[in-house]
């Protein structure tokens, strides 16, 4: 045991000492404190944070999904693409159970409702995916992206049922009983596996990870030679990859596309700072519910999901696969589960007046709490990565 604990100790030391770990950890806090700052001076409207949300979930978060995929495709990394894929909707399907069990304690059962809704679904790709991209590069965010879509596939069906209390499979409604507007034009009749459907697969963050993806595993066919000029010698220099690799092919247009998502952690984390500092601090404290649920989703849900890949990566090991879990997915899980709650979550309380305070509460206080989180957790994954127990992607 002596020995062990001197290896972790070792590591501890060299994460403490990682320049890189506090300078990501100082940018997270300064551009969160900065947000903050302006929006209590009034400096900024308090629209602020929804518009710079908008903006980053409708082109930088895309963009930097998209691009992220703009690389070398590897066997490996395709082997990592399929295991985080299943994992993702492993993960969910096991959270969403998990969250019932942990909160049986609470009697009133739309609380509860809302407590374990909450729980299941963090808010990845507003506060998870760009700081996991930023701090431990592309691979751990497609990997990221490619989890993510179970989150949005139950997002955006089981998430939205549950806080709207809406049925699959509505009863139709007899052509006299069909109700009509002052104008005489008939209402729509509501349409849920549509609209969720819609909701799903017209995400433009999901439709660029899958058309990043698409391009990324189509390299695995033979690819063409695409000729580049050295602007200083003249020469001509043949690159093995394919024409749909825009980063050589169109680098004019890639680099635009790719500085959009560059920025997206700075801005989204800044407007982190803003949602933090347009919302009712004192209200949000005094609920003892927002803390318990809090401490539970930043310590515990990581810590369970980091549990469950030392098991299955045990097992691989035992089996003789080492190269199971990489190192990669156990940075992008651990991010996952210690997100806040989900801003489109909360927004369906809020929509369906569910507990709608509580929900608010709650995505205050674990916003605070996920910044601490992050602090806690980097050090934590530095130390797991220095053990060597997962393979590096």
């Amino acid at each position: 045991m002596v020995p062990i604990l001197s290896s972790l100790g070792d590591d501890l030391v060299i994460a403490m000492s990682d320049q890189t770990l506090w300078t990501n950890i100082a940018k997270t806090v300064i551009f969160i404190l900065l947000g903050f700052l302006f929006t209590k001076k009034k400096w900024l409207p308090e629209t602020t944070g929804k518009v710079l949300t908008k903006f980053v979930m409708g082109v930088c978060l895309p963009c930097l999904a998209f691009c992220s995929f703009m690389k070398s495709f590897s066997v490996t990394e395709g082997v990592g693409a399929i295991v985080n894929f299943i994992l993702g909707f492993v993960f969910y399907i096991g959270f969403i159970f998990l969250g019932k069990l942990v909160f049986l304690w609470v009697k009133d059962k739309s609380k509860r409702d809302v407590l374990a809704l909450l729980f299941a679904f963090g808010s990845t790709t507003f506060f998870s995916y760009p700081l996991v991209n930023a701090i431990y590069g592309p691979t751990a965010g497609n990997y990221f992206n490619i989890m993510n879509v179970a989150y949005r596939v139950f997002l955006y069906s089981y998430a939205y049922l549950v806080a709207s209390g809406t049925t699959l499979f509505p009863k139709k409604k007899e052509e006299s009983a069909i109700e009509e507007d002052p104008v005489g034009e008939q209402k729509k009749e509501e349409h849920p596996i549509r609209d969720i459907l819609k909701r799903v697969f017209l995400n433009p963050i999901l439709i660029a990870t899958f058309a990043g993806l698409l391009l990324w595993v189509l390299q695995a066919i033979p690819s063409v030679n695409f000729i580049t000029v050295n602007p200083y010698t003249g020469a001509e220099l043949a690159s093995p990859v394919a024409f749909w690799r825009l980063d050589v092919t169109v680098p004019w247009i890639f680099q635009a596309a790719n500085t959009l998502g560059n920025i997206s952690s700075t801005l989204i984390l800044f407007a982190i700072g803003c949602t933090l500092g347009s919302g009712s601090l004192a209200a949000a404290v005094s609920d003892w519910r927002a803390w318990v649920w809090t401490a539970i989703k930043v310590l515990v849900a990581p810590a369970v999901a980091l549990g469950v890949l030392f098991g299955v990566q045990a097992i691989a090991i035992a089996a003789g696969h080492s190269e199971i879990i990489s190192i990669e997915t156990v940075q992008s899980t651990v991010f996952t589960w210690l997100a806040p709650a989900a801003t489109v979550a909360v927004g369906y309380c809020i929509n369906f007046d569910k507990e709608k305070e509580m929900a608010s509460h709650i995505s205050l206080v674990s916003t605070f709490g996920a910044v601490i989180g992050v602090v806690i957790w980097v050090v934590i994954l530095v130390v797991v990565k220095a053990t060597g127990f997962f393979y590096v992607g």
